[in-house]
């Protein structure tokens, strides 16, 4: 009989997939520039759209793993959410945009690991 899970949302898998796109774009963002000086001065200079997509991620994933950390009481994705945001405040606060490329993939495959592990021990401790 396979085991199915009533609770998971679609929005976890957004979530998920959301931060994997946080990566491609923290990875893509420096070739891009390099590669087509034109698009330098457009949107993808514009960090503003960029702080709302990192605020709504993190506001995301902090929502579906508070509820799942309710539900089954496993902390490390929580740690590794925290962990994501961390790494953005020193970025911003100290080390400045030079080390974007670093941060932000790091913060988001942090993210990307949480509701990974989120989702295993879902399957390992759920018997609904």
């Amino acid at each position: 009989m396979e085991h199915t899970h009533r609770h998971t949302l679609k929005i976890e898998k957004v979530g998920f997939y959301l931060s994997i796109l946080c990566a491609i774009h923290c990875i893509a963002t420096p070739v891009l520039i390099t590669l087509i000086p034109f698009l330098g001065g457009s949107l993808i200079a514009d960090h503003s759209w960029e702080l709302w997509f990192i605020g709504g991620s993190i506001l995301l994933a902090g929502i579906i793993l508070w509820i799942d950390y309710r539900k089954h009481v496993n902390a490390i994705p929580l740690l590794l959410l925290n962990g994501s945001l961390l790494i953005k405040l020193i970025e911003v606060l100290w080390l400045g945009e030079s080390f974007e490329f670093i941060t932000g993939s790091l913060g988001a495959l942090l993210i990307a690991s949480a509701y990974y592990i989120n989702w295993k021990a879902k399957v390992k401790s759920c018997n609904c």
